[in-house]
């Protein structure tokens, strides 16, 4: 039989292996290595980790938010396509953007020679975010919820819109509607 025995201060029927009632002080800690972990207090009074989400890192025992004005960038990543025809269409378009681009908000487009339309885009998930750069010197068009499968459909909130020649699209996917929705446009 396992022998158990429970530690109280401050109690006489500790209910954890150290319970402490009332309050309690950490001192010469020496600071001899760097905490990977934070703790909180559960609804039941109980010490249990607290989960660090992916806007904050902890390190050098310093908890730092990971967006904001100051720290903010966008990642690029170039995407060459080729437009085989004039007014080529990209149905369920494949730029990787769950993949090795997991973390890359803008996509360059270089290649293209005509006119060509992006009718979806592989990947979406609930808030992501995507700028397309039309880096190339012919139209881009974003085509309005054809085309593709409805997962990866753009609703461009009416008709179709395109760039003339070189220009962005700014997209964020809806996880509740399953489709990007287009936010902006420039040419």
């Amino acid at each position: 039989m396992p022998l158990f025995s429970q530690v109280g201060i401050g109690t006489v029927a500790p209910q954890s292996t150290l319970h402490v009632e009332g309050t309690f002080q950490v001192s010469d800690t020496n600071d001899v290595c760097d905490a990977d972990k934070l703790a909180g207090i559960g609804p039941t009074g109980r010490v249990t980790n607290v989960i660090v989400g992916e806007n904050l890192t902890l390190t050098g025992n310093v908890l730092s938010a990971n967006t904001g004005n100051n720290n903010a960038f966008y990642k690029i990543a170039t995407i060459p396509i080729s437009t085989p025809f004039s007014n080529f269409t990209f149905n369920d378009f494949d730029m990787d953007i769950s993949g090795v681009n997991n973390d890359v908000v803008i996509f360059r487009l270089v290649g293209a020679t005509t006119n060509f339309s992006i009718s979806g885009i592989i990947g979406g998930t609930d808030g992501r975010h995507i700028i397309i750069y039309n880096a190339n010197n012919v139209n881009m068009k974003i085509d309005h919820l054809v085309g593709s499968l409805p997962q990866n459909q753009i609703d461009t909130l009416g008709p179709s819109t395109a760039t003339s020649g070189i220009g962005t699209v700014e997209l964020v996917y809806d996880g509740t509607l399953l489709k990007w929705i287009v936010v902006n446009i420039r040419d």
